[in-house]
């Protein structure tokens, strides 16, 4: 794919634009587009689809550019969490989204140039960060639309054409119910990342931490969250009720009921990542 080629006429690039492959994920790839001879503001000339905050410097272009055009099951909806980003980068928690195809293929940020991985702090330990992480989301006076886990589990099973009587088939009804009763929970639904591995912090200027990788976000249960973050980071079960204990002293809430929500959820969580799995795959092999 000739990324530059797609985004010359989007983004007003340069000839001398430079485009370089980072690490992505399962369904997509990301590029840092770099064009020392454009600035960040002069994107949104004459382009009404480009959205630049007024508080932005005029500085070179400096982008994230994910391509998402091997995403044909997941079911997100990009415009929604495109929008939701730019309330994120208005509190200072994301990078700010700049621009989005029309056809949802293409998704543009701004790179954070300054950053570093936080990654596994060998000052303190990674369940501590994740915890606070996780703890400065749910806190976000944000709303988005609802996970609606039970919705994504019957996408995940239609695209994956899983057999009625599989384990996993199985598995999902017979969660079902648990299921809906943490979505109606009105105390613990909060913001959720639902996708916060310790690579998407971002250590940036004056020592904050940006957090990237928003795809999943949604209105969820804090306890799915908790079980996202600690089953994607291969967290083992002592870091694991670490991250949940230190999560409940700095909410305040009592630990032996966040512990309990927690083991629950962290088989809702399981179950969801089985099921994206075997959608993931069942769409690679059409």
């Amino acid at each position: 794919m000739d990324i530059i080629a797609t985004l010359q006429k989007a983004l007003n690039l340069s000839e001398s634009a430079d485009v370089s492959v980072h690490p992505a994920g399962a369904v997509n790839r990301v590029y840092r587009v770099q064009d020392p001879a454009n600035s960040l503001l002069s994107l949104s000339e004459g382009n009404p689809q480009i959205t630049v905050h007024e508080k932005l410097e005029d500085v070179p272009i400096d982008l994230a550019v994910k391509w998402l055009g091997d995403d044909d099951f997941s079911g997100v909806q990009r415009k929604h969490q495109f929008a939701l980003q730019q309330q994120l980068y208005e509190v200072g928690i994301a990078p700010q989204p700049i621009w989005l195809s029309n056809d949802e293929t293409i998704w543009v940020e701004q790179w954070e140039s300054d950053s570093a991985s936080t990654g596994l702090s060998s000052s303190r330990h990674a369940s501590l960060t994740l915890a606070e992480t996780l703890m400065r989301i749910h806190s976000l006076s944000i709303t988005a639309k609802p996970l609606n886990l039970v919705s994504r589990w019957r996408h995940y099973c239609e695209v994956a054409k899983l057999d009625t009587s599989s384990d996993l088939y199985l598995n999902a009804q017979a969660l079902r119910k648990n299921v809906i009763k943490s979505e109606q929970d009105d105390e613990d639904c909060v913001l959720c990342h639902n996708d916060l591995l310790t690579n998407h912090l971002l250590l940036g200027k004056n020592n904050t931490i940006k957090i990237i990788d928003w795809e999943y976000a949604a209105m969820g249960n804090r306890y799915f969250d908790l079980a996202s973050c600690c089953l994607i980071n291969k967290l083992d079960m002592n870091e694991s009720e670490e991250l949940v204990a230190h999560y409940a002293k700095v909410m305040n809430i009592d630990e032996g009921d966040a512990l309990n929500k927690f083991k629950l959820h962290t088989e809702i969580v399981q179950t969801t990542n089985d099921l994206w799995f075997a959608a993931l795959n069942a769409d690679k092999s059409n």
